[in-house]
């Protein structure tokens, strides 16, 4: 039968394979994609997509006619108009976190046989929205609608790893009060501290259960189209069951699954995002690219869709490595790009991967963070300093901070040690940068 335009099932069929609309689409993404926030002029995107500027021009029509693209005629270039930014207004609206989330957390539960949760913020307490009990012979049933302080369990202690420092001073007066003040009141400020240290920079939470509950959990953010922790994806079970499981696999578990949802809720675009886009000066001791631009997760690539086949070939050879838990990129490279069998860093300082800002003040203090932050890298490609061949280390003071750091590095990194070079440097505010080189295994 036609529809209404006199166009029947054939018609369908040839308009869903409409080379003219793909490519259309494909010029789009390419102008959402484009660096300058200027937009790109008819050079740039005609030479990005091998197309001739006739047939773009052809393209670009209707796309402007229908505000999706916007021409600055007094600068030649094109960049997303209006209408995109309404059709992705309207998208996020009407998206249900619940239903975003809901087959991650089948998969989590029937994968794993413990209990997923969905876990949203709200101010300083957290509240389960959600949870698919698992088939294990004795399942966690959690009780919709609880609440708990932020400071309480690991899906606050993973939405504070997301958050701005004020929020964790917070939680940590607010464990202090718990705990009823007094030196009992500082250990519960410096376990909270430590647990969402931990979570920066595994990119999850975790308790195994020792602090008397009964009940392990692991938790990792889920961030909106803006960076934002809204929520917390997770597992509970028996503390002898997560045990035998390991809480670092279902970590990693849930981690993926936290990133999962947040690509529907529109993150990891390729713009920087949340806390870890805080503006900062460029410094040596950089790292590479926000999750997602370019990538489709931790140590795998993905060919660029603007990029020629020849191109991507040359590419796929590389495999780039992104983690939100180091320091994000200012500049042009990668945190780590695995090629000819080693996983190569870049150069790593001192800075806190949520608040970009310089670790402490002693070169104690910062080589640690600069470890931390080589470790998260690492263990975003499935290695770690044991896998570590080669290390090239940069002091401000050379004579001065050579035997502090070295305690530090020996403390990290066990016999038989790694070759390494050890030079002074005119660093940029930051006392240490130290690159590595780690075999794949």
């Amino acid at each position: 039968m036609a529809d209404a335009d006199g166009n029947g099932a054939q018609g369908a069929a040839g308009r869903n394979r409409s080379s003219s609309l793909r490519r259309a689409l494909t010029v789009l993404d390419f102008i959402a994609d484009h660096p300058d926030p200027a937009g790109a002029s008819l050079t740039d995107i005609a030479r990005g997509l091998g197309l001739h500027k006739s047939t773009l021009l052809r393209l670009l029509a209707p796309l402007t006619d229908n505000g999706l693209v916007l021409r600055d005629a007094e600068r030649a270039r094109y960049r997303l108009g209006s209408r995109a930014a309404y059709l992705g207004g309207v998208y996020l609206e009407r998206l249900d976190l619940r239903d975003a989330a809901r087959g991650v957390l089948t998969g989590l539960a029937e994968r794993t046989g413990h209990t997923a949760r969905l876990t949203i913020r709200e101010a300083a307490e957290t509240v389960l929205v959600d949870a698919v009990e698992g088939g294990g012979p004795m399942p966690v049933r959690p009780r919709l609608g609880a609440r708990r302080p932020l400071h309480a369990d690991t899906a606050g202690w993973a939405l504070l790893a997301g958050l701005d420092e004020a929020r964790s001073v917070e939680a940590e007066e607010a464990a202090r009060t718990a705990a009823g003040g007094g030196e009992s009141g500082e250990a519960a400020a410096r376990r909270l501290r430590a647990a969402v240290t931990a979570a920066r920079r595994h990119g999850f939470a975790a308790e195994d259960g020792s602090a008397g509950c009964g009940v392990a959990g692991v938790d990792a953010a889920v961030t909106d189209h803006a960076g934002v922790p809204v929520a917390a994806v997770g597992l509970s079970g028996p503390v002898a069951d997560a045990r035998s499981a390991s809480l670092t696999s279902l970590g990693h578990l849930v981690r993926e699954a936290g990133r999962e949802v947040s690509r529907v809720l529109g993150a990891g675009t390729g713009r920087a995002q949340g806390a870890a886009a805080t503006p900062r000066a460029e410094h040596p001791g950089g790292a590479g690219r926000p999750e997602g631009a370019g990538s489709d997760g931790p140590g795998r690539s993905v060919p660029h869709p603007h990029r020629s086949p020849k191109e991507t070939t040359a590419v796929d050879r590389r495999q780039v490595v992104s983690t939100q838990a180091a320091p994000q990129p200012v500049g042009a490279y990668s945190q780590a790009v695995a090629a000819g069998g080693f996983l190569h860093t870049s150069g790593l300082g001192p800075h806190d991967p949520v608040t970009g800002r310089v670790a402490g003040t002693s070169i104690t203090e910062q080589t640690e963070q600069t470890l931390r932050n080589l470790a998260a890298v690492l263990e975003a490609h499935g290695l770690g300093f044991s896998d570590v061949v080669r290390a090239t280390v940069h002091l401000q003071h050379l004579d001065r901070d050579f035997d502090d750091f070295n305690a530090v590095y020996e403390r990290h990194l066990t016999p038989p040690y790694p070759a390494r070079t050890t030079v002074g440097a005119d660093l940029a505010n930051v006392l240490v940068e130290i690159d590595m080189t780690a075999v794949l295994r």
